[in-house]
């Protein structure tokens, strides 16, 4: 009976990663347009039954894409130590850089496909928590809620910059964009902190 539900369960996690796969192929030929689930059984050569045993529409499919992505960054960042993050945020700026170009072309394509924005206000929570844990310097930040305004504007550029990046429309190195954003926001920093 165990090994019953062993391969039940392997053959539902194999045809899983075969929707998501094929999604990921249909993001690669379609780019923007829309992706249905005809789109995707056909690709992934399962049945419609198979399809909605996982998920209700494409747009899940996407959206556990995005959750997967988002879980596995946020894993990351908190395996490193960034409680400093305020004093210079250019480390976990780079960190989720090097995250995203692990699978650039990945990354391009959810972020010019719709349901971006999701993606994109959860990647900015993210960071912005990492910096509103800092333990160093926000005990000394004097007016907490502009503070913190402020810092949700720089980190809202930096997701912006990155997003524009993905769609090939940033000039400069990215690296150059997050230190003079990692800049911005240690001054904002030094105009708060009473340190």
């Amino acid at each position: 009976m165990e090994e019953k539900k062993k391969k039940t369960y392997r053959n539902f996690t194999r045809s899983e990663k075969a929707i998501i796969r094929a999604y990921v192929e249909l993001m690669q030929k379609k780019g923007r347009s829309r992706i249905t689930v005809t789109d995707i059984v056909n690709t992934a050569d399962l049945n419609r039954s198979t399809f909605y045993a996982h998920f209700k529409s494409a747009d899940d499919v996407r959206e556990k894409i995005q959750s997967d992505i988002i879980n596995e960054l946020t894993s990351s960042l908190n395996k490193r130590d960034f409680r400093n993050a305020l004093s210079d945020p250019y480390p976990a700026m780079m960190h989720v850089i090097a995250f995203i170009r692990k699978d650039a072309e990945m990354y391009k394509m959810l972020l010019n496909t719709e349901g971006a924005n999701k993606f994109l206000k959860k990647l900015r929570d993210i960071v912005i928590e990492k910096c509103l844990s800092d333990e160093v310097i926000l005990p000394y930040i004097k007016d907490r809620d502009e503070f913190e305004m402020n810092l949700r504007m720089f980190i809202g550029g930096y997701v912006s910059v990155i997003e524009d990046w993905a769609a090939g429309n940033i000039n400069m190195p990215v690296e150059k964009t997050a230190k003079i954003m990692s800049d911005s926001v240690k001054l904002c920093v030094h105009r708060y902190s009473s340190k």
